[in-house]
């Protein structure tokens, strides 16, 4: 399997994992799993540091993903230098005690990489991979049990081990079985969350060829979240209806001022508010607008969503640009954004100028950065080109609960203690050794 989708899955699995207390029953079955993705969170964490020579520091970045000190340095670092290719290096004192690292990832895709080459270096169980192969079977389309055995036997898993990984992820709720008569149907929990059952009712309906259409549509709108429906591969379009009646589908109407109307397609996404935690729908009708902009624009087009929504989170606005006066309406009307007609003064090749026109302000500045999060966040890191005001507003956000950890939460979390949180801060700003 490609190490990214091994990692991603690590990463995915060690959100659900971690509400479980370590002596849970079969909790042996999942260990190298659970530790590949302890190690993609900590990655997650220190990536764009490049030096951390703070022990102390490295150590509380670890417990906030459920590392402690111990393991942190005889197992995690250890394996990281070696699954890594010398992207990360831990550096030692004459004594061999580990004194800091240094790391070179540039992005979440090293991470998800680095993440996979871990998950192999532990040699995992046919039953761990297994659990990865199916979550990866199943993000696009619920199939029958007989379907993911049948799938696995042809990738040379024994029918045994299918059954008990299957029962092991139902257990730790990586995966699903929702009963219907003698053959339960495979959801995938991460994925489709609250209406999962329904979802895999309605398409365990379906034989596997109608389910393996519908996954071709499902898996380009996960890959491009918002992709214009003209541009997307619909084989059976009873199929897709269906899907959008059912929830798996969410589509966004952009209708303009120059009289163009398009419709694009979300999934549930992974990472980021399912449908239904954009109540408003507010997020999704940002991010088409912008799939709009990419697409559909007089003279120029936007070149990177995400390198549009990071510009226009840090600066508060964009422009100018005629487009802002046509194409954007929806979201004044919304109140996501104004457009102002104004004067700036810029900085270009030859000096400052002032640059006239449309200008596209945003108002809604955590709508802009959960459209960010949505398409871009594969691990819960903030993306480094987006302003935090200020520190205080880092604590809070630690204290956010993904909605894959309320389905799942078992454990009783300790009170909160302002004493420790401070504590924590001043490790954070390298101000306590």
């Amino acid at each position: 399997m490609d190490k990214k989708v091994s990692g991603f899955w690590a990463i995915a699995s060690r959100k659900h994992l971690k509400e479980f207390v370590d002596y849970s029953s079969n909790s042996d079955a999942v260990d190298r799993l659970n530790v590949a993705g302890k190690t993609g969170l900590f990655l997650g964490a220190i990536r764009g540091n490049k030096q951390l020579y703070n022990v102390k520091k490295i150590e509380t970045m670890a417990s906030l993903v459920g590392i402690k000190p111990i393991e942190l340095h005889k197992i995690i670092l250890p394996q990281l230098e070696q699954s890594s290719d010398k992207k990360i290096e831990v550096l030692r004192d004459i004594n061999g005690d580990i004194i800091g690292i240094e790391e070179y990832i540039f992005d979440t895709q090293s991470t998800l990489e680095i993440t996979g080459r871990v998950f192999e270096d532990l040699h995992p169980t046919d039953k761990e991979i297994i659990t990865v192969n199916t979550l990866e079977e199943t993000k696009k389309v619920p199939y029958t049990q007989s379907e993911i055995t049948e799938e696995m036997i042809k990738k040379g898993f024994s029918e045994k081990d299918i059954q008990i990984s299957l029962d092991i992820a139902h257990q730790f709720k990586l995966l699903r079985k929702v009963n219907k008569k003698n053959d339960p149907i495979i959801s995938n929990e991460y994925i489709w969350g609250s209406k999962n059952e329904r979802i895999a009712l309605a398409i365990g309906e379906l034989n596997k060829i109608q389910k393996d259409s519908l996954g071709i549509s499902i898996e380009e709108i996960q890959n491009y979240q918002g992709i214009p429906f003209e541009k997307l591969t619909i084989k059976d379009t009873e199929m897709f209806d269906l899907a959008k009646r059912i929830g798996m589908i969410n589509p966004i109407k952009i209708v303009t001022n120059r009289k163009i109307e398009k419709e694009f397609e979300f999934t549930q996404n992974a990472n980021s508010m399912s449908a239904d935690e954009d109540i408003f729908d507010d997020v999704r009708l940002l991010l088409a607008s912008i799939r709009f902009g990419e697409n559909y624009t007089q003279h120029s087009t936007i070149y990177s969503a995400q390198m549009f929504l990071s510009a226009w989170i840090r600066n508060g606005e964009v422009g100018p640009h005629d487009a802002n006066s046509t194409d954007y309406i929806m979201l004044e009307k919304k109140g996501i954004a104004r457009v102002v007609y104004k004067t700036k003064q810029k900085w270009g090749y030859y000096g400052y100028y002032n640059a006239t026109g449309y200008y596209l302000e945003l108002i809604k500045k955590d709508v802009a950065i959960e459209a960010l999060r949505f398409i871009d966040g594969l691990i819960d890191n903030t993306d480094s080109n987006v302003d935090v005001d200020n520190y205080n507003q880092v604590i809070k956000s630690s204290e956010y609960y993904s909605s894959e950890r309320q389905r799942v939460r078992m454990g009783e979390m300790p009170e909160s203690s302002k004493e420790a949180d401070e504590y924590i801060q001043r490790i954070l700003r390298d101000e306590n050794y």
